[in-house]
């Protein structure tokens, strides 16, 4: 008896029948138009840091070309104008109305300055001028004066009232005050500090702190007056910025 797992073998192959009456199916050349390439995304090549870098440089190397010219113009004019500073001398200084206690000084101050600008280019104009009085490094007294604008070779006088009710000294400060005084001359310092500028034409230099310092003035004052005036003419003081 035959296996029915077996294929059945003997049989004549059917033939097959394309459903288009027999032709293979149409090639794919067979199409009007060609098929699609496909495509290919390529990145875009890294930056280059050369011409970022040639940039810096070429703009650190025109900064620094600019600072220099300038620096040379400026040294240039600095070279040309020189400015110098003002002349101060202490012309005249009269003290009235002085008393001393124990711890504290009462006087006034009337002080004329000479102040003379010795450039021959070069304007100064000295704003919020403040003027004080020292004994010995310790503050008496202190005053406001007007703003003061000097022409080129000028002179010009300023004047100074400075007051004093009760300022408190030490008592080894107060004794020393006496002990001066009682030899017939009392030294004072005095002081001016101001902002001052220097300008020439439309050439204005930046500000600067001007400081006069006029040492030990000695003014004739005894014991038994109250009042007193400066010894041995004009004193000149020292300036500086």
């Amino acid at each position: 008896m035959q296996d029915p797992s077996r294929p059945a073998t003997g049989y004549p192959a059917q033939p097959f029948h394309h459903p288009n009456g027999g032709q293979p199916p149409p090639s794919v050349a067979a199409y009007p138009y060609a098929a699609p390439q496909p495509q290919y995304y390529y990145p875009p090549p890294p930056r280059s840091s050369f011409a970022s870098r040639s940039f810096f440089r070429a703009f650190f190397a025109t900064m620094i070309c600019l600072a220099v010219i300038f620096g040379v113009i400026l040294i240039i004019t600095w070279l040309v104008l020189r400015p110098s500073l003002p002349h101060f001398t202490i012309h005249t200084l009269s003290l009235t109305n002085l008393s001393t206690t124990a711890q504290s000084i009462s006087a006034t101050w009337h002080i004329s300055f000479l102040v003379r600008n010795g450039n021959k280019k070069m304007t100064i104009t000295y704003n919020a001028l403040r003027s004080s009085v020292f004994y010995r490094t310790n503050y008496i007294a202190e005053s406001q004066l007007a703003p003061l604008k000097q022409d080129t070779k000028s002179e010009t006088t300023l004047n100074a009232t400075l007051s004093a009710a009760s300022a408190y000294l030490e008592p080894r400060v107060v004794d020393a005050l006496n002990g001066e005084r009682s030899r017939g001359s009392v030294l004072f310092d005095v002081q001016i500090v101001a902002p001052t500028s220097f300008r020439s034409g439309s050439w204005r230099f930046r500000t600067r702190v001007l400081k006069v310092l006029c040492r030990k003035v000695p003014v004739g004052v005894s014991s038994n007056v109250t009042s007193g005036e400066l010894v041995g003419g004009d004193r000149e003081c020292q300036v500086w910025t």
